[in-house]
């Protein structure tokens, strides 16, 4: 990786990784912006092609040069070259990290050297020490400073942008200071120079910090004032950055005892020296600072480690990318009490072959979006799409005794979004989909499977096999459920028993029940219940506590006009009456273009479908056809 870093001009000490092509130019639109008058408004291109660093003019007036030499072509880059634009240099390096005495950081124009200082008549500070200071005029001032800082870091989230902006409010609060420099790390042997700012157009290369002043700073926990003019600070006249500066302050960024790192402003002005109430003032504004910079890293931190779980989320189950983030984790097999979903589209491939390979690729994606959320939301992993079809699992590495509930909670939320995904297909001339699901509870070995090239974190065993026999027999609109996962959900599922399942490789045939409800809490059930109504389609998913009923149905439809009658292959023609209307309900994303209404029927059984023992489909396997 290679970055530019910014040696003389505005944002002189910023650095800028380079992950892309870079338009340079004084423009805030570039995406390198050289806030210099002499350059244009898309000044030049820095050009990444993911390997290596090319520059080139992009037609500017005053043209772009590469070691002081003007370019006529496309020119590649380096690692130390410089690019000058008007009078700003910038120099192109490779990142890299360095490690020994130094803490060198080729990622700044400056690094962090051993050198002996006397520090024996400079001042010390702590920020104790600030209380005993009750001049209120020195309040006044302090308070003021304090809400400027406050003020301009308050809505910066991003860590470059906290860094540079410090600096900024230490230049308008010390209109001395001619350079700044930023650093962060708990000890001064790890101190990484992260951001530097210069007033006026003086050298800002190679510059050096004296690591033992830093020791002294973070060690004791204080700031310190240094002056030529009053000790032997500097070493023979030598600064602490190397050049002749005639005052500096150090000042340590603290939140509570925590030490993020170090501050220092300098003056080469012999009549503008810092004093102690400067001292005092730096030290009550870093205070400030330091709270923004810790917010700022702690946002860094998460965005991070969520960025990190997002990536393992996309191969493995939620508890297990716990497991790992703390450090437990466990690629060998291990033996997993665990509920499996899998579920298809019905007639996919006969679809398939009608449509381009891109509209199937879109269509898909389409679906697999809709279904992701159903059932990350109740708690289940997807351990893979294979195709059309999808395999999700709950209970692994540990089932807390609810991967069954959760599994059919998905399974119904997934039907449901189906019928908001059709309405919208509907409307931009798309196929209609209809998914079958299956799911099975059982024992799964879990573990990290594959060659030794290629492996994937998956289950296996019978309990996956049998979960994908009972999905196969599945239809539109179906959610099919296990003895095994019927049994975990504890009296709390609603559905028909279907005829006993003849499955390939069973020597048994499966007890198969047709969820089409679950209670959730007190009297509520959550329903997957297709219907029609005066021919319509229309869906019962969900009834309140009241009895009452939440269908949803197109929009320019009155439910109200005629009995509903069921419409799965399972239990169809029974009417279940004519609804009542109570209000119409705030629509949701997953309702497509359908309206959700809230009804009442005559029977809130529905006609025994929700009484507490499940009813028995009276129909055989040659009538539950599954196209």
């Amino acid at each position: 990786m290679f970055e530019l870093v910014f040696l003389t001009g505005a944002r002189a000490g910023q650095v800028v990784a380079v992950t892309k092509t870079l338009l340079a130019g004084r423009s805030p639109e570039c995406s390198l912006e050289v806030p210099d008058p002499n350059t244009s408004r898309q000044h030049s291109r820095v050009i990444y092609d993911g390997v290596t660093c090319s520059v080139a003019d992009n037609g500017s007036s005053n043209g772009t040069y590469l070691n002081d030499v003007r370019l006529t072509a496309t020119v590649k880059l380096n690692p130390g070259d410089i690019i000058r634009l008007g009078e700003t240099r910038i120099r192109f390096q490779a990142k890299k990290r360095t490690s020994g005495g130094d803490s060198t950081n080729a990622s700044s124009i400056f690094s962090i050297k051993e050198a002996e200082e006397d520090l024996s008549q400079s001042i010390l500070l702590r920020v104790e020490d600030l209380a005993k200071k009750a001049d209120p005029a020195v309040l006044a001032q302090r308070l003021s400073a304090i809400i400027k800082v406050s003020k301009a870091l308050v809505n910066i989230n991003k860590i470059d942008q906290v860094f540079d902006g410090i600096l900024e409010t230490l230049f308008e609060v010390f209109p001395q200071a001619d350079r700044g420099f930023l650093m962060i790390g708990a000890q001064a042997e790890r101190l990484e120079p992260k951001a530097m700012r210069s007033r006026g157009k003086g050298v800002t290369e190679n510059l050096h910090v004296s690591m033992s002043i830093c020791k002294k700073a973070m060690e004791t926990r204080t700031a310190i004032l240094f002056d030529d003019q009053k000790s032997n600070d500097f070493n023979h006249g030598l600064s602490i950055v190397s050049l002749k500066i005639r005052s500096a302050m150090t000042i340590p960024l603290m939140v509570n005892e925590d030490v993020l790192g170090l501050l220092q402003i300098d003056t080469p002005e012999k009549d503008k020296a810092f004093t102690k109430d400067d001292l005092e003032l730096a030290l009550a504004v870093s205070q400030q600072a330091a709270i923004a910079l810790h917010n700022a890293l702690l946002l860094s931190k998460v965005e991070h480690e969520t960025t990190v779980r997002n990536n393992l989320m996309r191969f493995l189950p939620g508890p297990l990318v716990d497991q790992a983030l703390n450090g437990q984790f466990d690629l060998g097999g291990r033996t997993c009490n665990s509920t499996i979903l899998f579920s298809d589209v019905v007639g996919f491939t006969r679809l398939s072959e009608a449509l381009h390979p891109e509209q199937v690729v879109s269509m898909m994606n389409d679906y697999f979006s809709r279904m992701l959320p159903c059932i990350e939301a109740h708690s289940g992993s997807v351990d893979k799409f294979l195709g059309d079809a999808i395999i999700a699992v709950w209970g692994i590495p540990i089932d807390k005794g609810d991967s069954a509930i959760n599994a059919v909670q998905a399974a119904l939320a997934m039907q449901c979004a189906m019928i908001g995904l059709n309405s919208l297909n509907a409307r931009d001339g798309k196929p209609q989909l209809g998914m079958g699901i299956g799911v099975n509870t059982g024992q799964v070995v879990a573990g990290n499977i594959g060659a030794e090239t290629r492996k994937e974190y998956t289950v296996l065993g019978d309990a996956v096999n049998t979960a994908q026999r009972v999905e196969s027999a599945a239809g539109r609109h179906q959610v099919y459920v296990s003895e095994a996962t019927w049994r975990e959900l504890g009296g709390r599922g609603f559905g028909l028993l279907l005829p006993p399942l003849h499955a390939k490789n069973k020597s048994e045939p499966l007890t198969v029940f047709c969820l089409r409800g679950l209670k959730i809490m007190s009297n509520e059930v959550m329903l997957h219940l297709p219907c029609t109504s005066n021919g319509t389609p229309v869906l019962l998913f969900r009834r309140l506590n009241d009895n009452t009923f939440l269908l949803l149905h197109p929009v320019e439809f009155d439910p109200c006009l005629a009995p509903l009658t069921t419409s799965g292959s399972e239990w169809p023609d029974v009417d279940l009456g004519t609804p009542v209307m109570e209000s119409v309900l705030p629509g949701q994303l997953s309702d497509g273009l359908m309206i959700r209404s809230q009804v009442r029927l005559s029977d809130p059984t529905l006609k025994g479908l929700l009484d507490d023992k499940p009813l028995t489909c009276d129909r055989d396997w040659a009538q539950l056809n599954r196209s």
